[in-house]
C-alpha cells in the first residue's frame, strides 16, 4: 500500500517510527529522515562518507549542519549536498517541489499571474509530467504538500484572494 502520502511505494514504510535526536552542532531537534534521502542529497564525491546508519535531519533553520548519523559522527552541511534545503537559512534558490525542481518563485508567479492553485497545475505549468517521489527527493524525506500549499496560500493571502485547501494526497 505505501506509506499513505501518495507518493511511489518503492521504498516506503507506513509504519516507520519518526525518531528524533539533538544535533550535535546546535542541540536542535532532528527528525529521522530515509536513508535513500541521503543518497540523493549528498553530492556525489562524498557518497563514500556515508555510515550505514540511521541518519536525521536538523531542524534548526540557523545550522549549517542538515544531516547526521546515530552515532553523530557523520555530518553533512549545507554545501556537501546536491541541492538547497529551503527551510535552511541562506539555501538558494528556495525549492517548493524537489521531485519537479519547482521553486519558490516559480510558485508565486504560477499563481499571481497564471491563477493556478492546485500541485498539479502549478507543476504542469512549467513541466510535461508531473513525477511525486517525496519520500526519496525531498531532503526531509516527506511529502511536501503542506510547505507547497502554505505557499500558495501565502501568496493568494498577499492578494487578497481566498485560501485553498490542501489535498489529503501527496503531491495532490
Amino acid at each position: 500500500m505505501g506509506c499513505g502520502c501518495g507518493c511511489s511505494d518503492s521504498g516506503c514504510d507506513e509504519n516507520k517510527e519518526v525518531r528524533y535526536i539533538k544535533c550535535p552542532d546546535c542541540g536542535s531537534k532532528s527528525k529521522s529522515v530515509p536513508y535513500q534521502v541521503l543518497n540523493t542529497m549528498v553530492k556525489k564525491n562524498l557518497k563514500d562518507d556515508l555510515l550505514d546508519n540511521n541518519y536525521f535531519i536538523c531542524l534548526n533553520p540557523e545550522c549549517e549542519t542538515v544531516y547526521v548519523d546515530e552515532t553523530k559522527k557523520s555530518t553533512f552541511k549545507l554545501n556537501q549536498l546536491n541541492k538547497p534545503v529551503w527551510f535552511k537559512k541562506g539555501s538558494l534558490p528556495k525549492i517548493a517541489c524537489y521531485c519537479n525542481n519547482i521553486t519558490y518563485d516559480q510558485v508565486e508567479k504560477a499563481v499571481r499571474e497564471e491563477n493556478l492553485t492546485s500541485w498539479k497545475d502549478i507543476i504542469l505549468n512549467y513541466k510535461s509530467k508531473a513525477i511525486c517521489m517525496c519520500e526519496k527527493l525531498n531532503p526531509t524525506g516527506e511529502c511536501c504538500s503542506d510547505n507547497f500549499y502554505q505557499l500558495v496560500n501565502k501568496v493568494l493571502k498577499g492578494e487578497g484572494r481566498q485560501a485553498v485547501s490542501s489535498s489529503s494526497n501527496c503531491c495532490g
